[in-house]
């Protein structure tokens, strides 16, 4: 089976998105990887998976926000003309994305699903991101993330 790393990886040489990567030491919340990046909050990616139910269906999407925020699930309800909002389980996590706690990438092309990404990012110049695994991290440039997966800016 491949790594989401491994995916992340190979959807990044296919597609001719620079980055850099970052290995340090584990950590699974944003304090953690804030204090082994040393980058500012502005700058460090942090993906939540959402689980939305409009009146057709029901759907998994990765919410995209600085650091620092607090996501605003009443916002994004509106934004997606959705019913209801939820924050996904970690067996969901693990299911839909196979990613663990804190593992999360801001890629989600490479699991099917829809990527929703904060607005302030586009004026960054660096954007750290999660890799698929809780030990190392991808700096990529805003820029190339929203011509590669085309999110819904929020």
């Amino acid at each position: 089976m491949v790594s989401v790393y491994d995916k992340i990886k190979n959807y990044f040489y296919v597609n001719k998105v620079s980055y850099r990567e970052i290995k340090h030491t584990a950590g699974a919340s944003v304090e953690d990887y804030h204090k082994a990046l040393g980058c500012r909050w502005e700058q460090q990616l942090k993906c939540l998976l959402l689980k939305t139910y409009t009146d057709s269906r029901e759907e998994f999407v990765v919410l995209t926000i600085p650091a620092q925020k607090r996501a605003d699930l009443k916002s994004i309800k509106g934004a997606l003309n959705a019913k209801k909002i939820r924050m996904a389980t970690r067996e969901e996590l693990k299911s839909v994305t196979g990613c663990g706690f804190g593992e999360l990438p801001p890629v989600g092309k490479i699991f099917g699903i829809k990527l929703l990404l904060d607005k302030d990012f586009l004026d960054e110049k660096e954007a750290f991101m999660n890799a698929g695994r809780v030990d190392v991290s991808f700096v990529v440039s805003p820029l190339d993330l929203q011509r590669l997966e085309n999110p819904q800016i929020v």
